[in-house]
């Protein structure tokens, strides 16, 4: 009498192939509702205080794009993308996992008369660009959707040599703030996980340079007077109690809201 014997390790590796699989669909199909529906509106209210962040992450972009090959990851509707084929950008090509995001990318694009640049939907941790084809890789709340195993190696090996990357992430150490998050779960997918430190730690694996930006601590109290005429003074008086904690108290910065990520020279997979 013959038996079938069974083979776990190929067992488990076709059931993490099938969890991955549902994965992208749960982030595809949360991210259509969320583009669709405007569902994150309620929380607009907390990005008034980014003003600090964004500028970095904005200045980054502009500076680095002029004629070069950029790809915005995990572009939603065309984010920056749009911005930087108008700002001479050699190439600007935007993805996401997003049907919906796509669509109205490309919409936008064709109404605003662009035609330096492309959108496509794709898998974020499975690129279908060859080795080597940006010049900057870059995206705004992407990065903690994601597995960053899968993410770094694929950034790393689309951009050029001598490339960079650059990310605005919220971070997740904060108790506060993850009370909140567990309060409000509609505004966000199930499989996001705000990034940790080790997960900035992991970065350096790919990258041989890789700069941190913390902003938005003390600053997220500013929200309560936002609309009032005294709230950018609060707001100024915040930002620079932040950099002033961050300074002399290193420690306190994985408690921030926001980091912008600054990788450089990626390290080629052999």
């Amino acid at each position: 009498m013959s038996a079938t014997i069974g083979h776990p390790a190929g067992s488990r590796a076709a059931a993490d192939g099938a969890e991955e699989l549902a994965r992208y669909d749960r982030e595809r199909a949360a991210h259509n509702k969320i583009f669709s529906e405007h569902t994150r509106e309620s929380a607009l209210k907390f990005y008034c205080v980014m003003n600090q962040s964004r500028a970095l992450y904005e200045g980054t972009l502009h500076a680095r794009s002029p004629g070069r090959a950029t790809l915005e990851y995990g572009c939603g509707p065309g984010m920056y993308s749009s911005v930087l084929a108008q700002r001479g950008a050699a190439r600007s090509v935007g993805i996401d996992i997003s049907d919906v995001a796509i669509e109205q990318a490309k919409a936008e694009a064709v109404r605003r008369g662009l035609t330096r640049v492309e959108y496509r939907r794709m898998n974020a941790e499975s690129l279908e660009f060859a080795a080597g084809s940006f010049d900057l890789i870059y995206g705004a709340a992407i990065l903690h959707h994601l597995d960053l195993t899968r993410a770094y190696t694929e950034i790393a090996r689309t951009l050029k040599p001598g490339g960079s990357a650059v990310f605005l992430e919220p971070l997740g150490h904060n108790p506060f703030i993850n009370l909140y998050r567990s309060l409000t779960p509609g505004m966000r997918t199930v499989d996001e996980h705000p990034l940790l430190m080790r997960d900035l730690r992991l970065a350096s694996r790919y990258f041989k340079t890789v700069r941190l930006e913390f902003f938005s601590l003390q600053t997220l109290v500013a929200v309560a007077v936002h609309g009032r005429s005294w709230f950018r003074p609060v707001l100024y008086a915040l930002e620079s109690a932040d950099r002033m904690l961050f300074k002399l108290l290193p420690f306190m910065r994985r408690y921030a809201w926001q980091v912008v990520i600054i990788l450089e020279d990626p390290i080629k997979a052999a």
